[in-house]
């Protein structure tokens, strides 16, 4: 079953097309790379797969939502209750805690804080974030990395979109990094969707497609 389902869909900067056409289904559970060369539009996918760029042409369902017909306000109902981030420049806040950046998106959205504190402790924990340090101050750029990591999944989402998750660590974090991923999408049945460059992580993943001309090629 599809979780995501895009068809046909363009984008385009002043003359250039960046996006030209592309169809991508994505299943629950499933850990899907993207990978293709630097400026090729990589980032761009994944803003419209998390609906965050509504600036282009075709149909874009998620969840069974056509989020071409969605309210802004059932937009951000979407986002919060079905997709997750992991953003290039962390987006976090340098006066909140690792542990009060990774339950923001519960505070904002009204959910469990009990819970998600507990859920973001265990996360911290297998990635060896320490809870109560500020990203700017004491947190290295990889273990800033790894709190994003953990904000992203706080709200079990159906759907992770990261952009480059990895690009921080080295390989024996990269690895364990996704190991709990792994673990997690196990767990939770969520999908997966990571711009990677690194070739032992693209070997892991269920299917690999290059972003190339536009459109998305399969890879063997």
């Amino acid at each position: 079953m599809s979780i995501i389902e895009a068809r046909n869909i363009s984008r385009s900067f002043d003359d250039m097309n960046v996006l030209s056409g592309l169809n991508l289904d994505v299943r629950k559970g499933e850990f899907l790379a993207i990978t293709g060369k630097s400026g090729v539009g990589k980032s761009t996918l994944l803003a419209i797969l998390g609906t965050h760029d509504l600036n282009h042409d075709g149909t874009l369902i998620v969840a069974d939502k056509d989020t071409g017909k969605l309210s802004s306000s059932e937009l951000a109902v979407l986002r919060r209750e079905y997709l997750g981030f992991v953003f290039q420049d962390f987006h976090l806040l340098p006066s909140l805690t690792a542990m009060e950046n990774v339950i923001l998106p519960v505070v904002f959205s009204g959910g469990n804080l009990e819970y998600a504190r507990n859920h973001a402790g265990e996360v911290l924990e297998k990635l060896s974030v320490r809870i109560d340090d500020t990203p700017t101050s004491l947190l290295s750029r990889g273990e800033r990395q790894r709190v994003a990591v953990a904000r992203g999944l706080v709200n079990k989402p159906s759907v992770l979109l990261a952009d480059e998750p990895s690009a921080s660590l080295d390989e024996e974090s990269e690895q364990t990094l996704f190991d709990l991923l792994d673990d997690l999408r196990k767990q939770q049945n969520f999908a997966l969707i990571a711009v990677v460059h690194s070739t032992v992580i693209l070997h892991r993943a269920d299917r690999v497609l290059e972003l190339k001309d536009g459109t998305l090629h399969e890879t063997v």
